[in-house]
């Protein structure tokens, strides 16, 4: 009887099925790192470039800082200005104001009237004459109430006195004296 060897097919077949797994194994697990070396390599772009960005967002953040900090030194500059200027506008209003308030005290006064004193002690006005009745001094503390350029008048003394041969009336007011309007 003919005796046919099949074991060193069998052997070879195995082989080559082996060698075949073992190819295809090395082939998965070559695509595979590659596919980490992609997404590795993707990542490390994408983080480079967010780096570039944050750095470059640094850099404005400072520079704007910089910005910031001269428009406050420009702010604190324009608020002493104005401080200034109103300073400067007051002092105006004030340097003009006394000789528009004896004006404006000239035309209020009655014919009847005679103011004696006035004293201005920093906007308080104090007026002190004579009056021929008390009438005629209401009339005049009207027209000052009335009047733009001072506020809160109020009477503080009359009195009965005697000149020559006439009895009249001796007054004091006070009065605020609105300097704003001299503007």
């Amino acid at each position: 009887m003919i005796r046919i060897n099949l074991l060193p097919i069998r052997a070879e077949k195995k082989r080559e099925s082996l060698r075949q797994q073992a190819l295809v194994a090395a082939g998965a697990v070559a695509l595979l790192g590659a596919g980490i070396l992609g997404v590795h390599v993707t990542l490390g772009s994408d983080i480079n470039d967010l780096q570039q960005r944050i750095g470059e967002r640094k850099a404005e953040i400072s520079r704007l800082q910089k910005v910031i900090g001269e428009v406050s030194v420009y702010k604190k500059k324009k608020r002493d200005l104005e401080e200034k200027i109103a300073v400067i506008s007051g002092l105006e209003a004030r340097q003009r104001g006394p000789s528009q308030i004896l004006r404006e005290i000239a035309q209020l006064t009655p014919e009847k009237m005679w103011l004696e004193s006035l004293k201005d002690n920093g906007g308080s006005l104090s007026l002190e004459g004579v009056a021929i009745d008390n009438q005629t001094i209401a009339q005049f503390m009207t027209k000052l109430e009335a009047s733009p350029w001072f506020e809160a008048v109020r009477l503080e003394v009359t009195r009965q006195v005697t000149r020559g041969s006439a009895n009249l009336k001796a007054f004091s007011i006070k009065a605020n004296v609105v300097y704003a309007k001299a503007g």
